[in-house]
């Protein structure tokens, strides 16, 4: 085999069934497969040399094609905690088969040892690692570990995803990610842990570009923002949005966006009316308890600063949708807390 090519098969493993991540009742209305379409590879395959072939199976959505496994010199997977099965079936899958694999993502990342079975691990960002796994395959190297500083990658230099890879027809939505990283201390969140307390942005330009190849592949319909909180860097997003509600407009409004943030953004009426002007239509926003002091414990201190009811009525007021999440389960929740929320 060349050392300037090689044969990559990308697998994201199956999820857990009935996880949150499923959405298998609206997957089957809507007459999609899958929820989500797999970003964290896609952005991994533009990060692969261009003489690299690359092929795709999402095991949420299809089966794995026997024919496509043979052809592949090397293996990548990887995901979240939800996906751990999964990723770890593919990994024995590939050891009996005598096929290298390596495995990426915040799961591996998080708990590296589970997932030791695995011919290469690359923990943290991709963006910082990448070049050097491909160095080491290109001179030889059959294992190893490679491993990122977490919530230091200049993201400005992160590629458009291959987008080109996905099956568009099996998704509710396609992703597109702005920032990482999130300002607040929620103790049951990983995301400071995996990506930092400074949210990190992209460009303008390159989210355009990453909108504008979407775009000329033909998708059209809902696209995700998939930021842990997209107001964050509030400064950055509304310096965004303007370019943003241009470009859908110009293009005739293609997709609609959705996206995550803290329920502070009820406290901005500019941006919320900046939001919903540039197409964004439900936000996820974490209530978690409706208790103060379950919110106190859990250092989710920016939920007691309002009233949950009436933030979220302010929301709805500006055009957009809450999709509110809860946690069930705390320590210091009161018995009535289930019927509360």
């Amino acid at each position: 085999m060349s050392t300037d090519r090689c044969r990559v098969l990308m697998i994201y493993p199956r999820f857990n069934p009935n996880s949150f991540w499923n959405y298998k009742a609206t997957c089957e209305l809507a007459g999609a497969r899958h929820p989500a379409a797999p970003l964290g590879l896609i952005t991994v395959a533009a990060l692969l040399p261009s003489t690299w072939e690359i092929r795709l199976t999402d095991l949420n959505a299809e089966e794995l094609d026997e024919a496509d496994f043979a052809w592949a010199d090397l293996v990548m997977t990887g995901g979240m905690l939800p996906q751990q099965d999964g990723t770890l079936a593919v990994i024995a899958q590939c050891r009996a088969s005598g096929k290298p694999v390596v495995v990426g993502g915040p799961d591996a990342t998080s708990t590296p040892e589970i997932y030791e079975a695995a011919d290469f691990r690359v923990l943290g960002e991709a963006e910082e690692i990448m070049g050097d796994f491909v160095a080491a395959w290109n001179t030889g190297a059959r294992n190893g570990v490679f491993r990122s500083e977490m919530g230091k990658t200049d993201v400005t230099k992160s590629p458009t995803p291959r987008f080109d890879l996905l099956k568009f027809a099996h998704y509710l939505h396609i992703g597109v990610q702005f920032s990482r990283g999130c300002p607040f201390n929620c103790e049951f969140c990983d995301i400071i842990e995996l990506y930092g307390r400074v949210p990190r942005t992209k460009t303008n330009a390159q989210i355009v570009r990453e909108l504008e190849t979407l775009h000329a592949l033909g998708y059209r319909g809902h696209v995700d923002f998939v930021d842990d909180n997209l107001i964050g860097n509030k400064k950055a997003l509304k310096q965004f949005l303007p370019v943003l509600t241009q470009w859908i407009r110009d293009k005739n409004f293609p997709f609609e966006f959705s996206t995550e943030a803290s329920i502070n953004l009820a406290d901005d009426p500019a941006l919320m009316q900046a939001m919903s002007e540039a197409n964004f239509f439900t936000i996820f926003v974490g209530i978690e308890s409706p208790d103060t002091d379950t919110l106190i414990s859990t250092q989710k201190k920016q939920n007691t600063r309002r009233s949950l009811a009436e933030s979220v009525h302010r929301i709805y007021r500006a055009g957009l949708f809450v999709n509110a999440g809860f946690i069930l389960g705390f320590d210091s929740e009161k018995g009535s807390v289930s019927r509360a929320a």
